[in-house]
């Protein structure tokens, strides 16, 4: 998708002009565990469009689409391009996954206070341990909790706004279905990276395999419906 790597404008298109969507990623549900869709459906694709306007808080509008792989017609060899973007940044640099299972625990602020106070506590007698003399202790939120990145499920980050309540409009509260992330990690979420990985962790550009950015480089995490994940789904940004 290199054609698309400049912001321009196309005369003649107005704000209403029908425009490609772009492809984000793809899941099969078998790859993904607990990746779970309509009934017969499996594969997960997920689309936005090029244009902050278009969606919501300010994002791409995100579209999701559950297949049935063995009722996929002909494929194309070239997805269509739109013809016009809103920001290079919104044109994902293309990559294969390798889906790595991670344990992650709840967002710190969600958890009850005597666990908190807990934590602290631990977290205090970690920075007077001799063995990281010289180092930074481990902390919880930014090396237990919730996992930098792109990542499908596992539990939603909350350092801008703090924590509330995603409900869908059936009443059901909503589940993180996939994170859209402007980086892999940042130097305080450096324990996350894969240990295959440890030596690119500091070349330049390294955490921005995608070269995806969300809001002022953060992180857009989609809800869907744990009832039915054919309702609405919805988005926050982080």
């Amino acid at each position: 998708m290199s054609v698309l790597e400049q912001e321009h404008h196309v005369p003649g298109i107005t704000d209403t002009h029908p425009v490609p969507l772009l492809p984000l990623a793809q899941f099969f549900a078998r790859d993904v565990p607990g990746l779970a869709g309509p009934d017969g459906a499996d594969v997960l694709q997920v689309l936005w469009c090029p244009f902050s306007a278009h969606g919501d808080l300010a994002t791409p509008g995100i579209h999701l689409r559950w297949r049935n792989s063995s009722k996929v017609g002909e494929l194309l060899a070239e997805p269509p391009l739109p013809a016009v973007i809103g920001d290079d940044e919104y044109v994902p640099e293309p990559c294969v996954l390798h889906p790595e299972p991670v344990t992650e625990h709840e967002y710190i602020g969600l958890l009850d206070a005597g666990l908190q106070e807990r934590i602290y506590g631990w977290e205090d007698g970690q920075a007077e341990a001799d063995e990281f003399e010289g180092h930074e202790p481990p902390r919880y939120q930014t090396d237990l909790s919730t996992a930098p990145g792109w990542k499908v499920g596992g539990f939603a980050t909350w350092e801008t706004s703090g924590p509330y309540q995603v409900v869908c409009t059936c009443g059901s509260p909503m589940c993180p279905l996939l994170t859209i992330a402007s980086t892999e990690w940042e130097d305080e979420t450096i324990s996350w990276v894969p240990v295959e990985d440890r030596h690119l962790a500091e070349e330049f550009e390294a955490n921005t395999p995608t070269r995806v950015t969300v809001g002022r480089g953060g992180s857009l995490t989609i809800f869907t419906c744990p009832t039915d994940p054919r309702h609405p789904h919805q988005v926050t940004l982080q």
